[in-house]
């Protein structure tokens, strides 16, 4: 039975009285995020979903609640969902403490809370933590919020040991084609196998219309014509409710500079200078600026391949938005090359990989390297001609780096193993093999 109190919370907990969450809130299942998630509910640890804003997080969270109600995990009357964005839900409730006592005390069984937009009570980092440590055992908690707000909280120290991060991407390759409802065949991450059966789907239309719009769930479904306007108010809630808001700038037209230039340079090589001499802004505060920006997961700054961390640092970084969208609704599609550079290097950090670049005489798009240390050299040409000099890169990157035996070119189209004279491998392969089975 509900209490009088809790019943304001209902409308956003059907399952309840249905014993079920409702299919048009579990959206296009998210199979790897869905299983780590599920990996960790049996245990005590306060379970963090961060990522940019729009990424698909509280669908996420229903798909999880799907799954451990059918599973019957937790009984649905144990179930408690909590949108902390709701301005009646903080006047009724001033301390997150409140809602567990009176959730806790409600019937038998362990309990579930997810707290939803959990930033927007005050001290909300000390406050997960009391919860944390009176209801351990009790209550299992999920909480949840913007990239910005919880992974830079000065507070988050009140949490340690107690949470297990997730972060939110959207949607990769895979979950675009399966939106558009293409049924594909099973991947086996092989190159020549999936090539084989993947060929046939011409997904070359697919890749280019993912390069333009992106992954975002909303604007992949959106239509046409609507596509690039919600991106832009996208980056303007960034912008506003993300980065101003949380580090107080007094000075938002130049942060919008220094992110527009970001939007606009993909791809690129930059040093603070640079930015700083083109949005006229001093160095210090640029650096912050792309701090700010990065933290809201706005992109990725990649970093130099180099042994020496020092070395690392005093090189340039490059440029790679978390989705290509942002780019594309404000300049277009005439960098095509860059934006094939952006979706195959987000790919790589998508998995359990360290992604760098390198640069010599030549520069190699990406360094791949996994947790054994091993790594594998990427060069992106998309484009419909393949030539000897495109090739110069990676065999500048296999003399430097002698124990290194192959590499990979991803290409628009084409398809083949290219062996040099020294015997290394060149993997030829399509960007959208190269997104769906790498």
């Amino acid at each position: 039975m509900v209490s009088e109190r809790l019943s304001l919370f209902s409308p956003l907990n059907p399952w309840w009285r249905t014993s079920e969450v409702p299919s048009s809130w579990t959206g296009l299942p998210r199979k790897k995020y869905l299983t780590e998630m599920l990996k960790w509910i049996d245990d005590d640890f306060m379970q963090v979903i961060s990522g940019i804003r729009r990424s698909g997080k509280t669908t996420l969270i229903h798909q999880v609640l799907n799954a451990i109600i059918k599973e019957k995990t937790f009984a649905p009357q144990n179930v408690l969902f909590v949108n902390c964005d709701d301005i009646k839900v903080r006047e009724s409730f001033k301390y997150l403490a409140d809602i567990a006592e009176g959730f806790e005390s409600l019937g038998e069984g362990k309990k579930l809370i997810v707290l939803d937009e959990v930033q927007y009570y005050e001290k909300w980092e000390q406050q997960c933590k009391n919860i944390y440590d009176t209801y351990k055992g009790r209550i299992k908690f999920l909480i949840s919020g913007s990239s910005a707000t919880l992974r830079t909280s000065k507070d988050l120290h009140f949490l340690t040991g107690r949470i297990m991060p997730i972060t939110i991407n959207p949607f990769s390759f895979e979950e675009f084609l399966l939106a558009k409802k293409l049924a594909l065949p099973k991947i086996s991450m092989n190159f020549d196998a999936d090539y084989k059966t993947l060929v046939q789907l011409n997904l070359g239309a697919f890749v280019h219309e993912y390069l333009e719009f992106g992954g975002f769930p909303e604007i992949v479904f959106a239509a046409p014509e609507k596509k690039s306007q919600i991106a832009k108010e996208y980056l303007d809630e960034v912008i506003y409710k993300d980065i101003v808001k949380l580090w107080e700038i007094k000075d938002v037209k130049n942060l919008e500079k220094v992110a527009l230039f970001l939007t606009q340079n993909v791809g690129q090589r930059f040093s603070y200078r640079k930015i700083a001499d083109a949005v006229g802004e001093n160095k210090n505060t640029t650096q912050n600026y792309l701090h700010y920006i990065e933290e809201s997961n706005l992109l990725r700054l990649i970093e130099y391949y180099a042994k020496s961390t020092a070395q690392q640092f005093r090189k340039e970084k490059k440029i790679a938005l978390v989705d290509p969208v942002f780019h594309t609704s404000r300049f277009g599609m005439a960098n095509i090359g860059p934006l094939a550079e952006n979706c195959a290097g987000m790919h790589l950090e998508k998995g359990n990989l360290r992604v760098f670049y390198w640069k010599n005489a030549y520069e190699v798009d990406f360094v791949a390297e996994n947790a054994r240390g091993e790594i594998t050299p990427i060069e992106v040409k998309y484009q419909n001609e393949i030539n000897a000099e495109d090739f110069r890169g990676l065999h500048s990157f296999f003399k430097h780096f002698e124990k290194v035996k192959c590499g990979i070119m991803v290409t628009k189209d084409r398809f083949e193993t290219a062996t040099a004279k020294d015997g290394r491998i060149i993997q030829l392969v399509p960007l959208w093999l190269f997104l769906l089975s790498f």
